[in-house]
């Protein structure tokens, strides 16, 4: 029942009926004489010039008490006077629930149209009278037909044409249970069809939808599969060494600005085949970043290979890279052997230590980088490979560029997008986390319940970390093996932990107590922080309370890194 209210000519109310009473949770609102303005907040000024115009407010959207209504609102009369206003007001929840109903199923037809479309297997969808009722996309292109040709036509007429030679749909509707076939179409192609039936409430068949597949594009891929798998089998003790799986969700962990622009850096560049350069010290992660950029791009269903230019010895560093045919020198193997290139078919090839990379090796890596071509040792031809390059170094490559131990060419092909994973120490925001990351692991591979005091934390965070990451796993580890009481004190941690306050930074690790050397490293790391949390050079030295120039001047003195961002010289403070 609809809510009715009667007002007088000055707005007050006269009479209402049980609806209204409930509605405004007022049972004496007929004796009270209430005025509307208390009922409905700022009402009567509109209904003023309506009792004035006599012009009815006609499906006007209110809130009464978290409910929608519509009030309807005409005058009435007493003779010729007017005597009043009659407010109608009706409930349009039902009606706002039906329009949302109606929304969400657009919503899921418009979703279903989308993965129909989009399916790369060819979809038929026919009633239960065979009659074809839709097909997507990729069926049209399969079958070279449209939809005009087919719809609303049943499926025996198609054979009867030639379209080809055998219906699922039929066999479905005899059988009344799901179908495989080998179908041929006109053109002599053979694809394997499915064709499922659905239901109605009864039990009985209301539509068949039929699932077609290219036979000869599945022996394809089913070719390439066993290539794989072969391969795979092949190297699996070598791809072990370079492989760790894990969750790369849970174990990047990034609280500081600097951290996160990297982050954004690496998703930006993931999904295209760009080379990406990593610098930065080592431990800070450089390998972790490799994983998600692979595991975020195209590529995450084949290989990312690890090659660790450091550890591989000079003389046999060319035929682990390319591999070598049958007999290319004494001792090699009888069959030959693929090289990490090779391996890293369709995936991502991640050079680590780019910088220990002898001279020679640069060249053939250059040839690839232009070419996307290998050659094995001992081969006269090259072969094309499909693989993404990211490097990763701890060293300056521009310095080992002008000192010619780095080819400058190749450093331009690797750079292409250069990505600084910055210190730890650079990364204070980062630390309580990992502490957090790193005690729950230990605690559950140890069977321990450490937990670490906010003192402890807080001068955890004050320490440099020249290992960085790396280090503080160890730290952390040492902690939950060694402390004998649950909780971990400041007491708890090394000395060397300990001592590290601001000021004693500069000169914990030599001892030495120069007054000059520990202010420069302390101006040093604050013009550091200003900068990773401003946007522009010019607002980190408003918040480091100095000039522009002056900053600048000592970002050239101390040859503070910026990484990957770029300051604006005329970004607005």
């Amino acid at each position: 029942m609809n809510a009715i209210v009667v007002l007088d000519t000055g707005g007050r109310v006269v009479h209402g009926n049980p609806a209204a009473q409930d509605l405004f949770a007022d049972p004496a609102m007929n004796a009270a004489g209430v005025h509307i303005d208390v009922l409905l907040p700022d009402s009567w000024a509109g209904m003023h010039v309506l009792l004035s115009a006599s012009c009815p407010h006609i499906s006007r959207r209110v809130m009464i008490n978290g409910r929608p209504m519509l009030l309807n609102a005409s005058v009435f009369f007493q003779g010729s006077s007017r005597a009043g206003i009659l407010c109608l007001f009706q409930d349009t929840s039902a009606y706002e629930h039906t329009i949302s109903r109606l929304k969400h199923y657009k919503e899921v037809n418009d979703e279903l149209d989308v993965i129909i479309n989009s399916s790369f297997d060819g979809l038929w969808i026919c009633d239960n009278q065979a009659r074809v009722l839709r097909v997507n996309p990729a069926s049209q292109k399969m079958s070279g037909v449209t939809e005009a040709d087919v719809i609303g036509r049943p499926m025996q007429e198609l054979i009867d044409e030639g379209l080809f030679d055998q219906s699922a749909t039929l066999a479905v509707l005899e059988k009344e249970t799901a179908v495989t076939l080998n179908q041929r179409l006109k053109d002599g192609r053979r694809i394997l069809v499915t064709g499922n039936p659905i239901y109605d409430e009864n039990g009985g068949i209301r539509l068949v939808v039929v699932n077609a597949r290219d036979i000869s594009e599945l022996n394809r891929l089913h070719a390439e599969l066993q290539k794989s798998r072969a391969l795979t089998h092949q190297f699996r003790s070598e791809l072990s060494h370079f492989h760790r799986i894990q969750n790369l969700g849970s174990r990047f962990i990034m609280r500081s600005p600097v951290m996160q622009r990297a982050f954004e850096t690496a998703m930006r560049v993931a999904p295209v085949d760009s080379s990406v350069l990593l610098t930065g010290e080592s431990g800070v992660g450089k390998g972790l970043i490799s994983e998600l950029i692979h595991e975020a791009s195209r590529r995450r269903k084949g290989p990312l290979i690890r090659i660790n230019c450091g550890a591989i010895p000079e003389s046999l560093i060319e035929s682990e890279l390319f591999g070598y045919e049958k007999g290319a020198f004494t001792g090699a193997l009888v069959e030959g052997k693929a090289g990490y290139f090779e391996m890293a078919e369709g995936g991502t090839l991640f050079w680590d230590e780019i910088g220990e990379l002898p001279l020679s090796v640069q060249v053939k890596l250059l040839r690839f980088l232009e070419s996307n071509e290998v050659t094995r040792v001992g081969a006269t031809r090259p072969q094309k490979i499909d693989v993404r390059i990211i490097a990763a170094t701890n060293r300056n490559l521009e310095q080992m560029v002008d000192s010619g131990r780095f080819r400058k060419d190749l450093f331009f092909r690797l750079n292409v997008v250069p990505i600084a994973i910055p210190p730890l120490h650079r990364r204070v925001d980062d630390i309580p986390a990992l502490i957090l990351f790193f005690l729950d692991h230990f605690n559950r591979k140890y069977q321990r319940k450490k937990i670490v005091l906010p003192e402890a934390v807080d001068c955890l965070c004050r320490y440099s970390y020249p290992g960085n990451v790396r280090e503080l796993q160890n730290l952390v580890e040492r902690l939950v093996v060694l402390t004998p009481e649950d909780q971990i004190a400041q007491l708890h941690l090394p000395e060397k932990v300990r001592i590290a306050e601001e000021g004693d930074a500069a000169f914990a690790a030599d001892e030495k107590y120069d007054l000059k050397s520990a202010v420069q490293g302390i101006e040093k790391r604050l013009i550091t922080r200003a900068l990773d949390s401003a946007v522009s050079q010019r607002q980190a030295a408003v918040r480091l309370g100095i000039d522009h120039t002056t900053l600048s001047r000592k970002i050239r003195r101390y040859k503070i890194q910026t990484g990957s961002r770029v300051f604006q010289s005329r970004d607005p403070v």
